[in-house]
């Protein structure tokens, strides 16, 4: 019986000894929760406003700590900037690449280790989590006088917290606004729902000083969708499926691209532009840059990668000629003067399209009718794509190459080579394009030349152009036979269009030669063929007028007609 007894009693203890350390840890997590929560604020306080130099202000709704569960919910926290200090700062050209507004209606942080935070001034916590927030982003271009010495944010935390670590934050279905602030308010991108995860952040000395890390964590995986935005003229709109960047991998993703005009008819489009604008419709399945370096473009405004792959895009372009033209002057206007005028500060190694297809439409300032010109099965490859003046330094010239089909069946060739260090806008263009027939260049010449190639059969044609900003030399070979073409006119009042004889006559007997090489075998060439620019006519525009006035000293006995 004694050891019955002796038993009973030290399950009593045992249990008593249990009880009572229940009531106190109870207790504790009353007084410490009590405890906690007014720190929490102080640390909360000391990392937005103090760390952001006054920057922001903040209205927290309620803060509940839970020491048992080490876990800390956060309801209604808002941060604004404070408007004040952002116009001191602007007018330093001191403000951070980034500045944001929130508005977290509630968010939980788990695994708060509670020592370190008492004793130590260290936040450590295992999880922030939200999926309910609204985040407005807005980006600083920085000067080259922007002052190098502003405070970094561990600094500027110290004493009151000494560290900050967190494993992981997850944000999962925050709506995203996002905008350069330097710029007008309608030029904004929007997204409707955001997932990301940054995993190991840390503010401290060391974390500061570790190149690696992207907005104080080692790695950051975002996935943005349902992208919105409208031109800073709202003629056009733009919307992406999903937008993803992976730090790991450097890896930034746009999938299921699509810009367009917003008035999307072109009797709408036209009304409202009165003038010849090119209307453009353009979209891609999937763009990828690879190493891009996020953090060079947030905070020092350069695109840096190693190469752009863009899958399956698609342009549609519309011009109607019956408006009045557009009397403004494109010198200055070609791809790589536009590259070296650029913003941003690019460092692009290389392009890569793959199936890429054209559809160029015009209608025929005379005519009424429409013209169009298929370019399909493209694919195109660009190095050096730069405006950096090191690389420039390096490598004074981008080229681009780039095959596929005219009018659906017939190949073409081409390379461009653009001087980013002429002081001319000065390319080279060289290529060939394989047969082409009548039935094919009619879809075209008939709309928009009054003109109809009753026979034509091209084996091919090869061409060298060099040009800058005033005018362009080319070098052309064709050879063709069974040339024949006829004229046409178009009544004013009838519309009824008929055939020019006497002068369709003319033009096949005393002007063009109906083949290359002719009766005596002789092969004629387009050489050295000089052609002035007109200042209001674009990059392909000079390219293709260099082209045709090569051909047309191949075809014509003399002179030459536009």
């Amino acid at each position: 019986m004694e050891p019955l007894k002796k038993r009973s009693r030290t399950k009593k203890l045992l249990l008593g000894i249990t009880a009572l350390l229940v009531v106190v840890l109870v207790l504790l997590s009353l007084f410490a929760n009590q405890w906690i929560e007014p720190i929490l604020r102080d640390r909360l306080h000391t990392l937005i406003v103090k760390g952001s130099d006054s920057l922001y202000n903040y209205k927290l709704g309620k803060l509940k700590a839970n020491l048992l569960g080490g876990s800390v919910e956060v309801e209604n926290l808002q941060i604004q900037i404070n408007d004040t200090r952002y116009q001191q700062l602007a007018a330093q050209h001191a403000l951070p690449s980034l500045t944001m507004e929130l508005n977290l209606v509630k968010g939980k942080l788990n695994g708060l280790r509670v020592l370190p935070l008492l004793f130590s001034r260290q936040i450590s916590l295992r999880e922030i989590y939200s999926k309910d927030a609204d985040v407005v982003l807005l980006r600083h271009i920085r000067h080259d006088d922007a002052p190098e010495n502003t405070q970094p944010l561990w600094k500027a935390i110290q004493p009151v917290i000494s560290s900050i670590a967190i494993d992981r934050i997850h944000l999962d279905g925050v709506k995203l606004l996002y905008r350069n602030a330097d710029t007008s308010r309608s030029v904004k991108l929007q997204f409707d729902r955001c997932v990301a995860r940054f995993n190991d952040i840390k503010i401290d000395s060391a974390a500061a000083a570790d190149t690696a890390r992207l907005v104080f964590a080692r790695d950051i995986d975002m996935q943005f969708y349902d992208l919105k935005f409208r031109s800073p003229d709202s003629t056009y709109k733009l919307k992406a499926e999903v937008i993803s960047y992976a730090s790991a991998t450097k890896a930034f993703e746009v999938t299921d691209f699509k810009i367009q005009p917003t008035l999307q008819d072109t009797a709408s489009f036209y009304a409202a532009a009165q003038r010849q604008e090119t209307m453009y419709v353009f979209t891609f399945e999937k763009a990828k840059f690879t190493n891009l370096h996020l953090d060079r473009f947030i905070h020092r405004n350069i695109l840096s990668a190693d190469t752009l792959y863009i899958q399956k895009p698609v342009l549609h372009a519309y011009k109607d000629r019956t408006y009045p033209p557009l009397f403004e002057s494109k010198v200055g206007a070609y791809p790589h003067q536009h590259l070296l005028k650029a913003a941003s500060t690019i460092m692009l190694k290389g392009l890569v399209v793959n199936g890429a297809t054209v559809h160029y439409t015009e209608r025929g300032e005379k005519s009424g009718e429409e013209g169009a010109l298929h370019f399909t099965d493209m694919n195109l490859r660009a190095a050096n794509i730069t405006n950096d003046s090191n690389w420039i330094k390096k490598n004074g010239k981008s080229s681009l190459w780039a095959t596929g089909n005219i009018f659906n069946t017939s190949p073409f060739d081409v390379k461009i080579d653009f001087y980013l260090d002429s002081a001319n806008g000065r390319f080279d263009a060289s290529g060939t394009v394989g047969r082409v027939t009548a039935t094919q260049l009619n879809t075209v010449s008939e709309p928009l030349a009054n003109a109809k190639l009753e026979s034509f059969n091209m084996q091919g044609l090869s061409f060298a152009v060099r040009a800058n900003d005033y005018e362009a030399f080319s070098n052309v070979q064709m050879q063709y036979n069974n040339l024949f073409v006829t004229l046409k006119k178009q009544d004013d009042e009838t519309g009824v269009t008929s055939t020019k004889k006497f002068l369709t006559k003319i033009l096949n007997k005393f002007t063009l030669h109906q083949s290359n090489p002719g009766e005596n075998g002789v092969v004629r060439q387009g050489v050295n063929v000089r052609r002035s620019r007109l200042t209001s006519q674009a990059f392909f525009g000079v390219l293709w007028k260099s082209i045709f006035s090569g051909m047309q000293a191949v075809m014509m006995k003399t002179g030459r007609f536009d």
